[in-house]
């Protein structure tokens, strides 16, 4: 099992999936694996919505 690690480069509470394939992550029972797709789930089930001018569409957490 690979225990994925925070990213560090970029402002984000998500782990690092650099060097993961499909096949790992399917693999992988970690903690921090399963925290980060909870996030992500909550993310997907709450989107926000974009009020912003013309910038391109997306997120700003």
């Amino acid at each position: 099992m690979i225990t994925p690690h925070r990213a560090t480069d970029n402002e984000t509470e998500l782990i690092s999936l650099a060097g993961y394939s499909l096949g790992d992550l399917r693999a992988d029972r970690s903690r921090e694996l399963a925290a980060a797709v909870r996030v992500v789930l909550h993310q997907v089930e709450r989107p926000r919505t974009n009020l912003g001018g013309g910038g391109p569409p997306g997120r700003a957490d």
